[in-house]
């Protein structure tokens, strides 16, 4: 498997390479691992890609989909991509070696470059099913997340918080795009996307049928904090996705770039310059490349930075 992502990742950086009338003699190809084409890490990969484009042209970016956090802290840590923007709680039991890394590998060769947008549990189910709450859900087919995200962990800890085990509900995992069409053709009874907001795949599914947003209410959000700290409650403002007229109460954590240790630090200081300094930019092409901004570069890393992005941390009085 990685030496067929390895060809893979190559043959792409050509294909652009020869689209976009050849490399520079002195242009540098890096990659960033994002997650599916219908979620907001492969909006926010292809925003900084683009910024890339206009800003850095040493180097080139390549933008790639994946099955978001646990997918790329493999591929970061094994130096099969140069970035990669995962969960928060992933990062962390990546590094140290625990929950779905237990027993099979750490890698503390992982570093941080900074936080950005705060990815939000989105559950929905048909209005026509009459499920209006995440206890509804029991005995229900449910849509965790992508296969191999963690994301399932968020979405099994607002079910926890209503009383149902793992084994009072049927767990299915599909990529955004498609548990999405699964809610519209009736094969599953709800999804299950964490992602920033507004998120396409959420908008297409509340544009085309009604549904009901399910929301983690503050009484049962107590739940969440005692047994999972690395989560926030957060509020998804009224009218961010059609038939949705009131705030709905949800739970939250914020997105990481990560990168490997062994990647240049001058690479990675010249990225993240280039983030925070035209985060306007990237909030025009996704809202929540607004969040990737210096305010909050440093909230929720619990890995050590890299030193490139250190360095520049440092000069702006976020590090001392």
């Amino acid at each position: 498997m990685p030496k067929k992502m390895l060809t893979v990742l190559a043959a792409l950086s050509l294909v652009l390479a020869v689209a976009g009338g050849g490399l520079a003699a002195d242009q540098t190809v890096l990659s960033i691992a994002t997650g599916g084409t219908g979620g907001t890490y492969y909006a926010i990969g292809g925003g900084i890609s683009k910024l890339v484009a206009q800003y850095l042209p040493k180097y080139k970016l390549v933008v790639q989909s994946t099955g978001a956090s646990i997918e790329n802290i493999h591929l970061v840590a094994n130096k099969k991509v140069n970035f990669a923007i995962v969960m928060p709680d992933a990062t962390y039991f990546g590094y140290t070696g625990g929950r779905e890394f237990k027993g099979k590998a750490k890698y503390p060769n992982l570093r941080a470059v900074m936080a950005g947008h705060a990815s939000l549990l989105q559950g929905a189910a048909l209005k026509s099913s009459g499920v209006k709450s995440f206890a509804g859900l029991k005995g229900k087919k449910v849509a965790l997340s992508a296969p191999g995200s963690p994301s399932k962990f968020v979405s099994m800890a607002a079910l926890a918080a209503y009383g149902l085990k793992p084994s009072d509900y049927n767990a299915t995992y599909l990529t955004y795009a498609e548990m999405i069409q699964a809610v519209k053709d009736g094969t599953i009874d709800a999804s299950m996307v964490f992602a920033g907001i507004p998120t396409s795949s959420m908008l297409d599914l509340s544009a085309t049928v009604k549904i009901n947003l399910l929301p983690v209410e503050v009484s049962n959000y107590a739940y969440v904090k005692k047994h999972y700290p690395y989560y926030a409650k957060a509020v998804i403002p009224a009218n961010t996705y059609s038939g949705q007229d009131k705030p709905l109460p949800t739970i939250s954590a914020p997105a990481v770039l990560i990168t490997n240790s062994d990647v240049p630090a001058q690479a990675v200081y010249d990225l993240l310059k280039t983030i925070v300094e035209h985060t306007a930019e990237l909030g025009k092409i996704h809202k929540a490349g607004n969040a990737w901004n210096l305010q909050d570069a440093v909230e929720g890393i619990a890995i050590p930075f890299h030193p490139g992005a250190e360095k520049y941390l440092k000069e702006k009085g976020k590090l001392k």
